[in-house]
């Protein structure tokens, strides 16, 4: 069995933490999130892992051939010109060839759905294909689905507005297809939930297995944060402070995760729910909470962090305040003092030498 990664998206609203990196490598705890999947798919023992990139190419095939063997046949196959989620698959027909039942795994979704499990229920119903679905609070965001007691999918409906929404359970982004589902599929661009899955529905061959356990469409800065937090409660429920980091002095309230070669200063308090990446050094009273720091970011005295998420290298002066959902891109220098207000997005590279003077401001 083949399986593919859909992992070539631009991930806009991710910005600026995707002005630097491609949404899969964003790291959970340490690890890309493209990790999780791949060694996912490892454990159902498929024979090939093809990973569709366009975005920030590069980056991904880097990191895969720097890194561990996964224990399956990792490929690549490159988008000249966006084909949308769909349109991938016929050029990975054309390189690879999809002609026996194959996984289809989109590249910004934390999870721990059964794939075996998925692949078994759709092999029993025999359809043409499956796909994964779970029940969220606001399925406006979503593909909407609405299926009969033998799974069969009877209405699929992308994105509908709130006072239209026919149901809470929606698309979660993890298919397995059949070969003839191809043939549904334009030569150009086309996407699944817009121009494949509806026409699967009405033909009556697309059938539903519903997850009910952790899944995340990291699309926001929010979804992110959210997905490693959940991350820390399945994988490190009473946290975790890497053998190699120096917290003497600070107080680490759990559930965080302190990640390699982390220095707290004295009278620091960090967490609960915060993550520190490796080779990070925080100086002395420092308050931490809710909030994730990529490697190799450096906070100095007397600083409060807040609800936000820190790009990697970033350098945070004394007495510096950053209030809540703030998203700072990589290579940042804040200056001593600076009051960073709620909502804010500061692009990387940036120097930022005084206090932004309202909220929801971009600084490019």
């Amino acid at each position: 069995m083949r399986a593919v990664v859909l992992a070539g998206g631009f991930a806009t609203r991710l910005r600026p933490l995707t002005l630097t990196r491609p949404k899969p490598l964003l790291p959970i705890l340490d690890r890309p999130l493209i990790d999780f999947i791949v060694r996912e798919l490892a454990k159902i023992n498929c024979d090939e892992v093809v990973i569709s990139v366009r975005y920030l190419a590069d980056a991904v095939k880097r990191y895969f051939n720097s890194s561990s063997n996964y224990g399956v046949r990792i490929s690549f196959a490159e988008e000249v010109r966006p084909l949308g989620d769909a349109g991938p698959l016929k050029l990975i027909d054309k390189l690879y060839g999809l002609n026996s039942t194959f996984l289809v795994v989109y590249g910004d979704v934390f999870s721990n759905i059964d794939l075996g499990e998925v692949i078994r229920f759709h092999k029993k119903c025999g359809g043409l294909a499956t796909m994964v679905v779970t029940r969220v609070e606001d399925p406006s965001r979503y593909g909407v689905v609405v299926y009969d007691d033998y799974g069969k999918v009877i209405k699929f409906v992308e994105k509908p507005p709130k006072e239209r929404t026919i149901s809470n359970i929606v698309n979660a982004g993890v298919y397995v297809f059949e070969p003839e589902v191809l043939n549904y599929i334009s030569e150009s661009y086309s996407k699944l939930a817009k121009d494949v899955l509806p026409k699967l529905a009405g033909d009556e061959v697309l059938y539903a297995y519903e997850h009910s356990g952790i899944w995340l469409d990291i699309g926001l800065p929010s979804d992110y944060l959210k997905a490693n937090f959940e991350a820390l409660k399945h994988y490190y429920p009473e946290g975790y402070v890497d053998s190699t980091s120096e917290v003497n002095g600070a107080e680490v309230m759990q559930p965080s995760y302190i990640s390699s070669n982390v220095r707290l200063g004295k009278l620091c308090r960090v967490g609960p729910y915060t993550i520190i990446g490796s080779n990070s050094t925080v100086g002395s009273a420092v308050r931490i909470k809710k909030s994730l720091l990529f490697n190799n970011v450096i906070v100095d005295e007397g600083t409060l962090i807040d609800n936000s998420l820190i790009g990697e290298r970033t350098l945070i002066g004394k007495w510096v305040r950053i209030e809540a959902e703030s998203v700072i891109g990589d290579e940042v220098i804040i200056k001593d003092e600076v009051l960073i207000p709620k909502n804010t997005i500061i692009l990387p590279y940036k120097e930022v030498n005084s206090s932004i003077g309202k909220e929801g401001e971009v600084l490019l």
